[in-house]
């Protein structure tokens, strides 16, 4: 079986490959998702003329003479209340069509997906799906900040020689302010959070991050703990393109090497430099996390547009970090079947 990079090799390919697949699957995708998008489009206009009305009586209350039509008044005002109501009962059925042709949306792109990638490729979403990723994200150390409020609902899975989750992420937690006792959030994360099952077990705990991003992470105290207590130890790699750039820590640099590759950190630092911005990842046992900051994905919100362009857009947000993770997770697996 070739392997995913052979058969995209870089983002150029896959914009090219997944445009020839949507282009075939575009008449399909569109009449699975009509009915909800004509439901959203119908709901939209519903409670925009239902506002309209509203402003329009409530404007009206203006010019009515308080003393000599005070009935009419009156009538006019249980209107403007008829109204709001009406506005709102419309303004839910509008949001909540959205989030239904969302999900429909998602699940109507995953077949192209799939296709595009060579692979199954599904896409759920379930509220549970936070009490397993807060688990996850525990048990990874990429994120040690105390207590964090996570958002996470949407998830794709990847199915293949190993399996590869990739969920949106999003972690707040609260500010006290001096000014004010409830505080306020302050966004920690936003963005990607990949876990994967390996088909072996690594016997260290490597983790990986942007040099200046080593604050509440696994590996935040080895400048402190100098007197050994913490067996997670930095690993200085000798590929002079990385080590100024990428920070690794280990508890054992010789197993931590067998899998970090050249070809991982060359496949890892093209990933970097599209955004540069900080990630972490953990390789510990059979489990592969990453955290990748990726404010362009936004699996909750999709497009309701029927546009090839704006629908290539939105599908290119989900797929781009996917593809990059499961090339990342094929070179960790192909270095380790060759040993």
């Amino acid at each position: 079986m070739s392997r995913l990079k052979q058969k995209i090799p870089d983002t150029e390919a896959l914009k090219q490959r997944f445009d020839a697949v949507l282009l075939t699957s575009y008449g399909d995708f569109i009449s699975s998702t009509h009915v909800r998008r004509e439901a959203v489009l119908g709901s939209r206009r519903y409670a925009l003329v239902a506002g309209a009305f509203a402003v329009a009586v409530l404007f009206s209350l203006y010019f009515i003479d308080a003393g000599k039509s005070e009935v009419v008044r009156n009538i006019f005002i249980v209107c403007a209340i008829l109204w709001l109501l009406v506005v709102l009962v419309s303004a839910r059925r509008w949001f909540t069509d959205s989030q239904l042709l969302t999900k429909e949306i998602n699940m109507a792109l995953m077949p192209v997906i799939s296709s595009t990638l060579d692979r199954t490729v599904m896409y759920t979403y379930n509220i549970f799906h936070r009490d397993e990723t807060i688990a996850l994200l525990k048990d990874s150390l990429l994120m040690t900040v105390e207590d964090i409020e996570v958002t996470a609902d949407d998830m794709l899975t990847a199915f293949g020689e190993a399996e590869l989750s990739m969920r949106e992420l999003i972690v707040t937690t609260k500010s006290q302010s001096s000014r004010s006792s409830k505080g306020e959030n302050i966004e920690l994360f936003k963005g990607v959070f990949i876990v994967a099952t390996l088909p072996f077990m690594h016997p260290a705990e490597t983790y990986i991050s942007t040099d200046s991003d080593r604050v509440g992470f696994a590996h935040r105290t080895f400048w402190s703990d100098i007197l050994g207590r913490n067996l997670i130890k930095e690993t200085i790699l000798e590929w002079n393109d990385f080590e100024d750039k990428l920070h690794v820590a280990t508890i054992d640099p010789v197993a931590a090497r067998e899998i970090l590759t050249p070809e991982f950190m060359h496949d890892l630092y093209t990933w970097w430099l599209e955004h540069k911005l900080n990630m972490r990842i953990a390789i510990k046992a059979n489990k592969f996390y990453m955290l990748l900051p990726e404010s362009s994905i936004k699996v909750g919100f999709s497009t309701s547009s029927t546009k090839p362009e704006n629908i290539r857009d939105y599908a290119f947000s989900l797929i781009r970090p996917l593809w990059r993770s499961l090339v990342l997770l094929e070179d960790v697996i192909g270095r380790k079947d060759m040993l």
